[in-house]
């Protein structure tokens, strides 16, 4: 894989993986949403779900309707929501080997203490 690609690849996963942009698409895959909603759904302030929306929109991964003075937010391509859902399944997949091997290991060093 080319140095771009790379690249390209590493900046949309920072993109994505963002916790309050992953909560943004959580909201959105509902339907669509004001950024109203959304700063009160998430409990943050205007500036910082503005920041976030504006990075969703700026990279094609959400788009808004313009209605009167309000913005309508929601899901450009639904198929960011089944991506983030797979790697969602795999991380828990590999959190649950991980915790299942230490718990492995706690229990054989748990029998071996000699008394």
């Amino acid at each position: 894989m080319n140095e771009t690609k790379k690249d390209f690849t590493v900046e949309f996963l920072k993109l994505i993986g963002h916790s309050a942009r992953l909560k943004i698409f959580d909201l959105l895959k509902e339907g669509e949403k004001t950024s109203s909603v959304i700063e009160n759904k998430l409990g943050r302030a205007q500036s910082t779900i503005s920041e976030h929306l504006n990075k969703l929109v700026d990279n094609n991964l959400i788009t808004f309707e313009r209605r009167g003075n309000t913005k309508y937010y929601k899901i450009r391509d639904m198929e960011i929501i089944n991506l983030i859902g797979r790697i969602k399944s795999m991380a828990n997949e590999i959190n649950k080997a991980k915790f299942k091997d230490i718990r492995d290991v706690d229990v054989k060093d748990t029998l071996s203490i000699k008394k």
